[in-house]
């Protein structure tokens, strides 16, 4: 992302600025209690719902996270690098576990929340970079043309 290593950090844990850009996500609140109440759909009727808690790490580039109940388990970390100044790398591992089942071979043999995952990460990384480009005025590669006063 083009934006410095806190700038990216505080920019993603604000999930509020950004659920929109979400396709498949029905529900993304933060609570109070500092979780995030997640829900999306998927393919062949699946609901899928969890809330979500940071979980503790030392490292300061490092955010993990676990669920707390729903019927999807989930745990990753966000990894964040700073390759140069105003250029920073996010790595995101996530592991999952469809409760139900029929649901989980499902998943083993369509890998639907994998794309639904990959999906959204695609559609979040094009709103930050285009929200993170900067705003200078480009210079045309078309001359000005003036009236000519008589």
């Amino acid at each position: 992302m083009n934006q410095s290593l806190g700038e990216c950090k505080t920019r993603l844990a604000s999930i509020q600025s950004y659920r929109r850009q979400f396709v498949m996500v029905t529900k993304a609140t933060v609570t109070s209690s500092k979780t995030v109440d997640f829900s999306f759909r998927g393919p062949f009727g699946f609901q899928a719902h969890t809330v979500l808690m940071a979980a503790d790490s030392d490292a300061a580039n490092q955010i993990g996270f676990e669920s707390t109940g729903g019927n999807i388990d989930v745990m990753g970390l966000v990894e964040f690098t700073e390759i140069r100044p105003r250029c920073t790398e996010v790595t995101v591992a996530v592991h999952y576990e469809i409760k139900n089942k029929l649901f989980a071979w499902l998943d083993r043999k369509f890998r639907f929340v994998d794309a639904f995952m990959n999906s959204e990460l695609r559609s979040i990384r094009a709103h930050f970079e285009g929200i993170a480009a900067p705003a200078t005025e480009r210079t045309s590669l078309v001359p000005s043309f003036q009236h000519a006063t008589a």
